[in-house]
């Protein structure tokens, strides 16, 4: 809804538009010769050619500054303009000369004037003041705003003008030394003062009459009648002498009389009208305060209430200050109970107590519903009845009997359902006003609320219990989840870098005659080491998970397994210690006649690797670290047999508390050393292998961890390797952002008889190959790695197979392992190989891409 001052802009931009079409039309006429538009009636001063053009100037200023303030500087160059005129126009009448500007734009041969075509002297000190003041409206001196008072100057000036042509008084609108001021120029400028501070209705004079309160009424209600009545009653007085009614005297007198009769008459009704605004004013501050003490009592109930988990204790809050603060002289608290459709009473105020006593009603009590008047309340409506001595139910009966008369009963809503009400009563009929019912309404909300809250607390304080059983469970699953998430790329990396040195360390086994056999066994432990890395990393999601339907099981030597993972944290159990000057002995007892187990070995070293680690963390002064491996005989009635691994320290040990939390992920008794991981890979190993994992350990007698694997069927065999064959000699295009792997995939291959060729990127493979097409020597196998900037490695494969669709594509990446464990290989890939990739996977892997050649 548009503001008074809303009202008032649009008001400016009026009068802005008007002037500005009156001052077009008057430079129409003088230019066609059409005196109707030159004066506003036939006989009547015509208006200047020169002024119309300030006129103009004066709209199209007004105009812009009601616009946007980049609008507003060109205002101001256009009110400039307007006081050029005018400057020049009054230079001439003081000096006497001509400048030239009075028949400049049209020749004016009325002869009105002595100076014809010049702006009337009124006009132009008019024009001069309207100029200054367009100019300055934004102008700000000591709190007030010069440009309103020169535009109500200007006003005043028109004002006298417009009464000098309404009282036929010549000399007030026509100058001795200039021309008559045309009547609707005069016009025009009272409408332009009023334009000028209604442009800014928020500052200064015009702040003032759209202010909100009696200084702002009055300024509305009496100025208009000001401007209006009194040059109105002159102006019937004047046509009363000169139609010979009476003579100037008693036209006087009844001029004076009517002024006083008007504006007293006005006076009084506005008086009256403020005196009524006042009276309300008073009324509404008087009902504001009641209202701000009723929220205050609400507020301070709230907070006492909301310290209280207690349902009980609420009520006793509530019905206390209910006593305390409304002065009833009843109060207390039901329960709904829907099945019996009964409340039962679950708190009575402290001076309510004896009535209560007389009523029967005391604590839970209870009341019927039905047949009691209560039935609206308990379904959501408040209730209120001004004398209840006339109704004919029992319980309003009841309460009369005892001198109680008017009653409120506020339901307790909760989620839409009804929990109980809270009633309150009064001995004097008619006493509970509208605002008492309302504060009433407002606080049950609160107390519902309240009161659900703590049930609310209640429930979830068992339920929190019952969840502090399985919470430790979930947040491991979740830190897994978490770990698992950041593995994947952390296993990309490493898998690069593992790369060139499993490439290197496989060609040296296989092909280096001169290798001793320490060297060889050294290198044995490398290669397995490497591979133990790169497994580890892919499976550190994996703790908890069930076995993968694509994990291939082996028969595992178990004894072996662990000589290895001896050899291979030699240097932790030994060396290390060695060099602290702490004694570290090692006892070994690993029978070679033990049956296989089923499983993947270098998910069982890397269990075996951690067992061995936290057992030397646990000695840190030293002592003597057991490994051994025995076999366990099935049970009476089960054939099966078990094989077990114990890993055993003479350390610190575990306290019960330590020991049952030891498995959990990144649970560690180490401090800043530890990642908590370790024990929680082997459970995890354990139960991927259908192993039994236990732990003994008491503080100060070490520790003994045993897994018990199931032994391996008589009829297990190792699977059979991947059948390679003979090779073809093939042309190879690798493809890989990395130049040390691409160096030792391109050595490995050449040393195989292939003819390679090597890419350092997605983009830099695809040129190569179109450009070995070109020349004929076409590719026969590429090899692309999948994470590369630009351009990966499924762009890649896109690319070769558009270009040649019997290429054979082979995906090397460090994701290989989820790529094969999803299945998701992707589209224009024939295989997929998992980076670091072992020789006889390679070897395979080319052996299949052979038949295509030719």
């Amino acid at each position: 809804m548009a503001t008074l001052r809303d009202i008032l802009r649009s008001v400016s931009r009026l009068i802005a538009a008007l002037t500005a079409v009156v001052g077009l039309l008057v430079c129409l006429g003088w230019a066609a010769g059409i005196p109707a538009l030159k004066s506003l009636f036939p006989g009547f001063p015509e208006m200047k050619v020169n002024s119309a053009l300030a006129f103009i100037f004066a709209g199209l200023s007004l105009w812009l500054l009601n616009g946007l303030r980049f609008s507003r500087t060109a205002a101001r160059a256009v009110a400039l303009a307007i006081v050029v005129i005018a400057l020049v126009t009054l230079v001439e009448y003081v000096f006497g000369f001509q400048a030239g500007i009075d028949q400049l734009i049209a020749a004016d041969r009325t002869g009105d004037s002595p100076y014809p075509g010049r702006i009337p002297l009124t006009g132009a000190v008019a024009f001069a003041l309207l100029g200054t003041a367009l100019s300055s409206v934004d102008v700000r001196q000591k709190n007030r705003w010069p440009a309103q008072w020169l535009a109500i100057l200007v006003s005043a000036i028109s004002f006298a003008v417009i009464l000098g042509y309404a009282y036929d008084v010549t000399s007030i609108y026509r100058a001795r030394v200039s021309g008559p001021v045309a009547l609707h120029g005069a016009i025009l400028f009272f409408l332009l003062g009023f334009g000028v501070i209604f442009a800014r209705p928020d500052r200064g004079i015009t702040a003032r009459m759209t202010a909100i309160g009696a200084s702002g009424f009055l300024v509305r209600r009496l100025l208009p009648a000001s401007l209006i009545i009194a040059p109105t009653l002159g102006w019937l007085r004047l046509q009363g002498e000169e139609a010979g009614l009476y003579d100037a005297n008693v036209g006087l007198a009844l001029f004076a009389t009517a002024n006083i009769a008007i504006f007293s008459g006005l006076i009084w009704h506005t008086a009256g009208v403020v005196h009524k605004a006042d009276a309300d004013r008073s009324a509404a501050e008087e009902k504001t305060r009641g209202q701000l003490a009723r929220l205050d009592l609400l507020n301070h109930i709230t907070r006492a209430i909301g310290e209280r988990q207690d349902p009980r204790s609420i009520f006793q809050v509530v019905v206390r200050n209910i006593e305390d603060h409304l002065n009833v002289d009843f109060c207390c608290i039901g329960l709904y109970d829907r099945n019996t459709v009964s409340l039962t009473i679950e708190s009575v105020g402290v001076r309510s107590r004896g009535l209560a006593s007389e009523l029967a009603m005391p604590e839970n009590a209870r009341i019927s519903v039905e047949g009691n008047g209560l039935a609206r309340a308990v379904e959501g409506v408040l209730v209120y009845e001004e004398d209840i001595s006339r109704l004919p139910f029992p319980f309003p009966k009841r309460l009369s009997k005892v001198g109680l008369r008017a009653l409120v009963v506020a339901p307790l809503i909760t989620e839409s359902s009804v929990a109980g009400v809270l009633i309150a009563c009064r001995r004097e009929p008619h006493s509970f006003v509208s605002s008492d019912c309302e504060f009433l309404r407002q606080l049950s909300e609160h107390v519902a609320l309240s009161t659900h809250q703590s049930q609310l607390y209640a429930a979830l304080k068992q339920a929190y219990d019952d969840l502090r059983q399985s919470q430790q469970t979930v947040m491991q699953q979740e830190r897994l989840r978490a770990l698992g998430q950041m593995s994947s790329g952390i296993a990309h990396d490493i898998n690069n870098a593992l790369t060139p040195a499993a490439l290197y360390t496989e060609a040296l086994m296989e092909r280096d005659d001169i290798l001793n056999a320490d060297a060889r066994q050294q290198l044995g432990i490398v290669r397995r080491a490497l591979e133990d890395v790169a497994n580890t990393v892919s499976r550190m999601k994996e703790f908890y998970g069930q076995r993968e339907t694509q994990l291939r099981l082996q028969p595992v030597d178990l004894t072996q397994c662990l000589q290895h993972t001896v050899d291979l944290t030699r240097v932790r159990w030994r060396d290390f210690p060695q060099s602290d000057g702490i004694a570290m002995e090692l006892k070994t007892d690993l029978p070679a006649s033990l049956p296989n187990v089923m499983g993947v070995e270098n998910e069982i070293r890397d269990g075996l690797t951690n067992l061995i680690f936290n057992a030397v963390d646990a000695m840190p002064q030293g002592g003597t670290l057991t490994v051994r491996t025995f076999l366990l005989a099935g049970a009476p009635d089960d054939s099966s047999s078990s094989v077990c691994v114990e890993v055993i320290d003479t350390g610190v040990g575990m306290d019960e508390d330590t020991r049952r939390r030891c498995m959990e992920p990144f649970f560690t008794t180490k401090g800043e050393r530890g990642t908590g991981l370790g024990l929680a890979m082997v459970y995890g190993m354990a139960k991927r292998h259908a192993a039994e994992l236990e732990v003994e350990s008491a503080p100060g007698a070490g520790t003994t961890i045993r897994l018990v694997f199931p032994a391996a069927a008589q009829t297990a065999h190792a699977a059979a390797p991947l059948a390679t064959g003979p090779v073809a000699r093939l042309r190879v295009l690798l493809v890989d952002d990395d130049p040390i792997l691409l160096q030792a995939m391109y050595e490995t291959l050449t040393k195989d008889g292939h003819l390679v060729t090597i890419a350092e990127g997605g983009q830099a493979g695809i040129d190569t190959f179109h450009a070995a097409q070109d020349r004929g020597v076409p590719f026969d196998v590429a090899i692309t790695d999948l994470g590369m900037p630009y351009v990966d490695g499924r762009k890649v494969a896109a690319a070769l197979r558009a270009a040649a669709p019997n290429v054979h594509v082979i995906l090397l990446t460090g994701w290989g392992q989820r790529l094969l464990a999803a299945n998701d290989t992707p589209a224009n890939v024939d295989q997929v190989l998992a980076k670091p990739p072992k020789l006889r996977e390679l070897r395979a892997a080319l052996a299949a891409a052979s038949p295509v050649r030719g």
